[in-house]
């Protein structure tokens, strides 16, 4: 099959509740969740040889529920630009995920929210490792950010104490 599908999410206003309600009626067990990705989780046992596509569960940005396919394609921008031509709008532009993973998403003329996906064979074969790869990529723009306020509140500082001892220096 061309461009098949290969991820799925179920996404809820309760993800600890859907996790376990897929736990118990289907036995899947789900990697540890990602609370900065609305306690996302993905399948843990999905990898070389599993039949059926790999997918998560988590919960939804604003509290919206929605079950969701990701077509796997070789250029995501060049099918996203396809989509929107045939009617779709775009929600998430194409977004790089983790090193080894590109998704975009859009709502098809029926309402329907899917997106389109490139990953890279590590990204397929090893859930585990895709879930610790997301929760690092997490973390370094967490601190980026943090040493980049750092810096502005320093530097916001430095000009006041500045303008200060210009102010100081003229009124003598």
């Amino acid at each position: 099959m061309r461009n098949p599908v290969t991820w799925f999410e179920i996404i809820g206003k309760d993800a600890t509740g859907l996790h376990k309600f897929y736990g118990e009626v289907f036995g899947w067990k789900l990697t540890p969740p990602v609370a900065e990705m609305g306690n996302y989780s993905m399948l843990a046992e999905h990898g070389p040889g599993a039949h059926g596509a790999g997918g998560g569960i988590g919960g939804g940005m604003e509290d919206e529920n929605r079950v969701s396919i990701y077509i796997e394609v070789d250029d995501p921008q060049k099918y996203l630009d396809r989509a929107t031509k045939a009617g779709a709008i775009v929600l998430m532009p194409v977004t790089t995920v983790t090193p080894t993973t590109t998704i975009a998403m859009f709502r098809d003329p029926a309402g329907n929210v899917n997106g389109i996906l490139k990953a890279g064979a590590a990204a397929q074969t090893d859930p585990q490792a895709a879930a610790r790869r997301a929760r690092s990529a997490i973390a370094r723009k967490k601190t980026t950010a943090r040493k980049t306020t750092g810096r502005k509140k320093t530097t916001t500082s430095a000009r006041k104490k500045t303008t200060a001892r210009k102010t100081t220096r003229r009124r003598r």
